[in-house]
């Protein structure tokens, strides 16, 4: 019996969203699907409450930003009206929230049970696993703070209402598997959201025409400088991570550095599509199925509805505000742009007749600050290779050539009239690489990209003698016509793709129908 035939319900953990802020258009659309194949969709009250509680200090934050700067401009004679919002109290934000995740359809709120709630906090002040603690040193081993009341408590409450082997919990919480284990019971089903397509959903692997095709909607849609969900920019869903990306960035220069909100502003090209996985057609039941033999001579038939899942890569621009510290002295506010940024999107495409005619976000999209420097030259070439599986229908490998008597390496790329041809040029710790496309068809021509991998002198610290090696001593350039921002060796997949010529791939759609004798 496959998951799918055993499952009763798909149980959320607070953590399945990014941040533990929950997406409740996702969520909606995932519930309406699961209760298509007859799988309940539970979200346990606790971790509601954890969700509402996590929105409601993103409110806190809005409401407080820049609460110094404009008490500074209030006092320079500059009065700057404070935000206004909808809600008056952090009370209200959290019931706005449970609210509306209870009013969505097939979503049902597992509530929390008085018994499993004396379980659950006597396991985190006991000790009983899988309760453990937090934070504390060897010094002040008292300052450990106990958890695990919450996830003890509604793991229980789920276990009365189903057994483990007719659960699938979406989250990536060690504390859940450390839970079966203590109780000593099977573990149930675990995935990420971006895992429980292939899970729970017919699908089978795309042979190159969706894919195409996705490529080019998408190369249409760009640049976009308008992304949003009400129909009047480009969606690919909410963009996380951008944020943690830049705190985490660290320049040297003695500062302290306070993000207050960053953002993706532009999508600037498409940088990669992932293998593409199809859903089992859904026929227009308005109209009568009818068999080959019984079909008439000219009748079109039921429209032929599919749906493709695939990940695409975007090099993308953004903003943040940050204030500043230098060494003690008074904070420094600021808007900063960023040209090196990296989004992920896990998007579904609708086809209707081999047309994509909807797209939707399957989850959170991430943005990610792209990287320029590497530790070694040989890691960069591994790396390039990496990235360049993105560009649909490229089977390239140009590291091996590093450690190879032969200097070039070219692929065709499938389903277009197009080849690349790489020639790699080592030299002193480092490496040049040219990469032509050559273009066939009635047009022809060639593209050329030079890529290039140099160590940084200054990546040393220290004397000749007793110093060492620091990290990313080696920096990475791409150089050509039409290359984009400084996306590092994510530029090399955006300017392939960029030079395909998608519109000659063999066929518009992701699947051909069986050609009928009408003898």
């Amino acid at each position: 019996m496959s998951a799918r035939e055993r499952l009763e319900a798909v149980v959320f953990d607070a953590n399945a969203y990014g941040m533990a802020r929950p997406d409740l258009e996702q969520l909606k659309r995932l519930a309406g699907r699961l209760a298509g194949i007859g799988i309940e969709t539970w979200v346990p009250e606790p971790v509601a409450w954890e969700w509402a509680e996590h929105v409601s200090r993103d409110w806190e934050t809005v409401k407080n930003a820049a609460r110094q700067e404009r008490d500074r401009m209030s006092r320079a004679g500059i009065p700057v009206a404070v935000p206004t919002s909808a809600y008056d109290s952090r009370e209200a934000v959290i019931d706005a929230v449970l609210t509306n995740l209870s009013a969505i359809p097939h979503v049902k709120i597992i509530k929390l049970t008085g018994s499993s709630a004396v379980e659950g906090l006597k396991d985190q002040v006991l000790q009983r696993k899988p309760a453990k603690t937090k934070g504390g040193t060897p010094e002040k081993p008292g300052s450990a703070v106990k958890t695990g009341a919450s996830d003890s408590a509604w793991l229980r409450d789920v276990l009365e209402l189903a057994s483990p082997e007719k659960i699938l919990i979406i989250g990536a919480d060690k504390d859940v598997d450390a839970a079966f284990t203590a109780w000593n019971k099977p573990m149930p089903l675990m995935r990420t959201l971006d895992k429980l397509r292939s899970t729970l959903f017919d699908v089978t692997v795309d042979d190159g025409h969706a894919q195409a095709a996705i490529a080019r909607h998408l190369l249409r849609q760009l640049p976009a400088d308008t992304l949003d969900s009400d129909g009047t920019g480009f969606d690919i869903g909410h963009i996380t991570g951008l944020e943690t990306a830049i705190t985490n960035r660290t320049d040297g220069d003695g500062s302290s550095l306070s993000v207050y909100g960053a953002s993706v502003t532009r999508l600037v090209a498409l940088a990669g599509v992932g293998e593409v996985s199809l859903g089992g057609d859904v026929l227009d039941n308005s109209v009568p199925k009818e068999t080959a033999h019984t079909r008439r001579t000219g009748d079109l038939g039921p429209v032929n509805q599919v749906v493709a899942y695939a990940t695409a890569y975007f090099l993308a621009e953004g903003e943040a505000t940050v204030q500043t510290l230098y060494n003690g002295g008074d904070p420094e506010v600021s808007v900063l742009h960023y040209d090196n940024i990296l989004v992920r999107a896990e998007l579904s495409f609708h086809f209707t007749d081999g047309s994509i005619t909807a797209v939707e976000a399957e989850a959170e999209a991430v943005a990610a600050v792209v990287k320029s420097a590497f530790d070694d030259d040989g890691d960069a070439l591994h790396r390039l290779d990496e990235v360049l599986t993105w560009v649909p229908g490229l089977e390239l490998e140009v590291a091996p050539l590093l450690y190879s008597d032969s200097s070039e390496a070219s692929a065709q790329i499938q389903g277009v009239p197009t080849q690349i041809r790489s020639t790699l040029t080592p030299r002193d710790g480092a490496w040049g690489l040219d990469l032509v496309l050559e273009h066939g068809g009635a047009d022809g021509g060639l593209d050329l990209l030079e890529v290039t991998c140099d160590y940084d002198p200054d990546s040393w610290w220290g004397g000749y003698r007793d110093g060492v090696q620091g990290p990313d001593a080696y920096q990475v350039g791409v150089s050509g016509s039409d290359v984009l921002g400084s996306h590092g060796l994510w530029t090399v997949p955006a300017w392939v793709i960029s030079k395909i010529e998608w519109d000659a791939f063999e066929a518009p759609g992701p699947s051909e129908e069986p050609t009928e004798n009408d003898d």
